[in-house]
């Protein structure tokens, strides 16, 4: 059976999962997180992707980005292996010789807030596996600058932040107040099934009126054949 397209639409972000291999640690040293977060920006210039939302944990990592095609999400991703894989090699012990799975899990988002809560899900991902208590401290999250404590200004805002406020104070307080409110099991399994599945994570109604903008189904369909229509 023929491997199914990634999911692409303009101008929706996307959510991207990189896998250690085997779920093996890729990042046991502060050397390697950094080498990774400087790589970020820079494979994200050369694709013309922008980089929403990040969170690195060590079996794995979360971005959220916009891309032009759908070609510049994958050579992004090659980019950043390309430089990361050799060099951390050579500062940790690695059990294999491939350091990621060999292809990444992606989903595309619904604009507006469902992006917002595809953002916070990425940071989130530092509570969900190490069980860090406070977001704002963790170093290898795009948390700390959307609440502002931290400034990384290669960072693209998504609209919908803009949206909380005509300040950066007021966006990034209303940033923290809508991180404390959390994300419902709803959204958060949900969101977790389409990563692993690649469909589209939005409303019913946003999946009808952005097929045609697709480059495959958005969403799965039912199963059997259609229903035969009878004649009169």
């Amino acid at each position: 059976m023929a491997r199914q397209a990634r999911l692409f639409i303009p101008e929706c972000p996307m959510l991207i999962e990189l896998q250690g291999i085997a779920r093996q640690e890729v990042f046991k040293t502060r050397e390697s997180y950094f080498l990774f977060h400087a790589l970020l920006p820079q494979s994200a210039a050369q694709e013309r992707v922008l980089i929403h939302s990040y969170c690195m944990v060590p079996t794995r990592v979360l971005l959220l980005i916009s891309a032009k095609e759908a070609a510049c999400a994958g050579r992004f991703v090659q980019n950043l292996n390309r430089h990361f894989s050799p060099a951390v090699r050579q500062m940790q012990a690695v059990q294999s010789s491939a350091l990621w799975e060999p292809r990444f899990k992606s989903t595309v988002v619904q604009p507006g807030s469902h992006s917002l809560k595809a953002s916070l899900f990425v940071e989130q991902l530092a509570m969900r596996v190490t069980g860090a208590p406070d977001l704002t401290t963790y170093p290898w999250s795009s948390f700390a600058a959307h609440a502002g404590a931290v400034n990384e200004a290669w960072l693209t805002d998504l609209p919908v932040y803009w949206q909380l406020g005509n300040t950066p104070f007021e966006r990034q307080s209303r940033y923290r107040q809508f991180s404390e409110q959390g994300l419902s099991e709803l959204d958060t399994a949900g969101l977790s099934r389409c990563l692993q599945k690649g469909w589209l994570w939005a409303e019913d109604s946003f999946c009808v009126e952005i097929q045609e903008l697709a480059n495959r189904p958005v969403r799965p369909r039912p199963r059997g054949r259609p229903a035969l229509k009878r004649a009169l």
